[in-house]
């Protein structure tokens, strides 16, 4: 992270003067790169190494890693066993568990490729593109708000989102994917799908405010959340910290980033209907008869509180003397002077304004994109310290010296700009695009990339722990038509992703953080895996794909932290079991799960989610409305699924949260659990079950159950991935 990246926090965290100078010298013997840097300049394809125990090799992937594994005089860890080698690529390649109808498909299959048929069964699965584009969609900082105050909705934002899933599914080669994003509306005009695509240019988060507004500053801010969500998504680099300055460490200097920010002059945004004239003219009567009808309750409430609101006002002027020129009184305070009439009157009023308020008319259909002006973009200036107004010399778009051998310009005019822009970056010879999505599909299999810090291969990043394995990847990317399925197959199938995660010793104790990846890594279920997990289990996930985002019901604590409008829970319940990639994600307030267990920030670009533990963790998952009401409905399933009899349950209860059955003991024990639970439910209030049961169930004995399937949910066999 550059200095210019902490100035830019220092907005948030109030850092004073003094503190920068500490950050400088920290930072000032750090050192900085050249465009001879091995990462920025174009990969070439090494030969792959010739190793000793050719034997353990499946793919060319592991002869890199066995090479330096065998340098070191390390051995790789055994297979995993069939169960969790099926577990762990279910959930790598669509985000689920597997079925016990899948686990017992994949045990009896003995073929010599049943593994490899499965990898591509779960390529072609639907549920594939889900998992995948919520990597992505972590990158580009998606949501359906705009952040800040007033964290407006956007309505149409989903549409990038679907599309995202789609591409992902469809095995967009990698190259077009950059490039519809990028200049979609320039490359296809005559096809709104490629628009949709444009929406990256509109997902930053957008400071809103009342008042005079600074038109030229509001401007700046947009170009520069346009381009500074390119070099971490596409390059991996922080070409944010080039704003204000020259970069400390790498060698891009604030020429180079006004260059770039040139190629986005003339781009604004764009909203493209999809209905009709009529549609539109039609909806803007509903729109406006909706409003007249909220504005009309809330005038009758403004009416009935206003003479109270006037006598306590009066009141507490007078107790606090005249020097007092304004007071306040709370909604609170004006309920509880109201006769009861009054205050029946107004709770009504209050409660057609809600009812009033779940009416308001959908917005019509309508694609988020950009566009080009059609006129000469404006000027481009080099700005003193980033500041909108203090401008310096003028600049073109330009390619960074360091990324391309020259101050090479690329379409002065005024079209096709972002065009020339898409072609650079998607060139094969690229220094870094290839290189820098190999490594995100690496990541997310193995849990940590060959560059560790996967949105910055700068000076301040982490070097590549296998370089020559870094290049081959790249190049073969590029070899194989861009095509990210065709990575998995490399990666999955390798004898180095079917390790197990238990180490040996030596392993241990020569390679404790799994640099060499002498063996797999365990890793924590995340957020978004572990709230569709336990739906996937308990039976109430809802498949349906694609459309606006689900609105899921949040308590009235969290709701309360809305600062402007109101959160109105998407009226049919079905929906709210959907997928987490299609719920409804506010900048501002995201259900407490999702925060809980690490969901990232949303205004900032996000290649590698942190992973903490605590106690909110745990509080999370015993006492969560959500883990107590699929708990009762996994109850419900399981009851449904076997003849009754608890030795049956227990192991379908096990076979379908962890993939496997019961062991003895653990069915001893969780016999007797069922047992001590129901008398203790016998002796306090009988349960009421939030779900349907079968017909005859006893109450007391479902609770038992759901509460032995509320801990299965909290195993840690359950929440992690080995």
């Amino acid at each position: 992270m550059g200095i210019g990246t902490l100035q830019k926090a220092n907005s948030f965290s109030h850092l004073n003067r003094r503190n920068w100078c500490v950050f400088a010298l920290m930072f000032a013997a750090a050192p900085v790169l050249g465009a001879d840097h091995p990462l920025f300049t174009p990969p070439v394809s090494p030969v792959v190494p010739d190793v000793r125990d050719a034997d353990w090799v499946r793919t060319p992937v592991d002869a890199f890693i066995l090479a330096r594994l065998e340098r070191e005089k390390l051995t790789p860890t055994a297979p995993a066993d069939r169960i969790t080698l099926l577990r762990r690529v279910t959930f790598d390649l669509t985000g689920l568990p597997p079925t016990p109808e899948h686990v017992d498909a994949f045990l009896d299959d003995r073929e010599p490729d049943a593994y490899e048929r499965l990898v591509e069964r779960l390529l072609a699965s639907p549920r594939y593109g889900e998992q995948w584009a919520q990597h992505w969609l972590d990158v580009v900082r998606y949501a359906d708000s705009d952040g800040f105050e007033y964290d407006a909705a956007r309505p149409h934002a989903w549409r990038y989102r679907d599309w995202v899933i789609r591409t992902f599914n469809e095995d967009m080669p990698y190259d077009r994917f950059i490039r519809e994003q990028i200049a979609g509306d320039e490359l296809s005009p005559d096809d709104p799908y490629a628009a949709v695509a444009t929406g990256l240019h509109r997902l930053g988060p957008l400071r809103l405010s009342a008042g005079n507004q600074d038109e030229e500053k509001n401007r700046q801010e947009v170009l520069t959340e346009m381009l500074d969500i390119l070099g971490p998504a596409f390059l991996g680099v922080t070409l944010g910290c080039v704003r204000c300055h020259d970069h400390k460490f790498d060698p891009f200097s604030q020429v180079d980033y006004y260059q770039l920010q040139a190629f986005f002059a003339g781009t604004v945004a764009k909203d493209i209907p999809l209905a009709t004239e009529a549609e539109q003219a039609a909806h803007e009567k509903k729109v406006t008869a909706w409003k007249e009808r909220v504005a009309d309750l809330q005038a009758k409430i403004a009416t009935l509180e206003k003479p109270v609101r006037t006598r306590l006002v009066a009141a507490k002027k007078a107790e606090l003397g005249d020097t007092v020129q304004k007071v306040t009184v709370s909604e609170d305070e004006v309920a509880a002077a109201m006769s009861p009439t009054e205050r029946n009157q107004c709770a009504e009023l209050r409660a057609a304004v809600t009812a009033a308020q779940r009416d308001e008319p959908a917005p019509l259909p309508a694609i988020t994109a950009v566009a080009e002006t059609g006129t000469e973009p404006p000027a481009t200036h080099v700005l003193n310290r980033g500041e909108p107004g203090k401008r310096l010399q003028q600049v073109h778009p330009a390619f960074p010296i360091a990324l391309s051998g020259s101050r090479t310009s690329a379409q002065p005019g005024a079209t096709g700009r972002r065009s020339a822009l898409a072609a650079w970056i998607t060139s094969k010879d690229h220094p870094l695009t290839a290189r820098v999505m190999v490594n995100r599909i690496w990541q997310h299999h193995f849990g940590r990339g060959i560059v560790a810090t996967t949105n910055d291969f700068g000076a301040m990043g982490t070097p590549p722990t296998h370089p020559a394995l870094l290049d081959w990847l790249a190049t073969e990317f590029v070899a194989r038509g861009w095509s990210i399925k065709a990575m998995h197959r490399l990666v999955v199938n390798s004898a180095t992703y079917r390790q197990a995660s238990r180490a040996e010793p030596r392993s241990l104790e020569h390679d404790p953080d799994n640099q060499l990846w002498s063996r797999m890594a365990r890793r924590r279920l995340r957020a978004e895996e572990l709230r569709d997990s336990v739906l996937a289990v308990a039976g109430t996930l809802n498949p349906k794909q694609g459309g606006p985002g689900v609105k899921v019901p949040l308590s009235e604590e969290v709701g309360a932290l809305i600062y402007k409008g109101v959160w109105l829970p998407t009226r049919d319940p079905a929906e709210h079991t959907r997928r987490t990639v299609y719920l409804f994600l506010k900048r501002n307030v995201r259900p407490p799960l999702l925060e809980c267990f690490d969901a990232p920030s949303t205004m900032v670009s996000c290649g590698t989610r942190n992973v903490s533990t605590h106690t909110g963790q745990s509080l999370a998952m015993m006492n969560s409305a959500l883990l107590g009401e699929q708990s009762w409905a996994l109850a419900a399933r399981v009851m449904r699924e076997t003849d009754g009899t608890p030795s049956a349950m227990i192991d379908r209860a096990y076979r379908l949260t962890l993939a496997r059955p019961a062991r003895d003991d653990e069915r001893d024990v969780a016999g007797t659990f069922l047992r001590r639970q129901s008398e203790l439910l016998e002796q306090g209030v009988p349960p009421r079950s939030p779900t349907v049961l079968p017909d005859g169930v006893d109450a007391i004995r479902a609770a038992a159950l759901a509460d032995l399937c509320l801990v299965l949910f909290n195993l840690h066999e359950f929440v992690y991935v080995n």
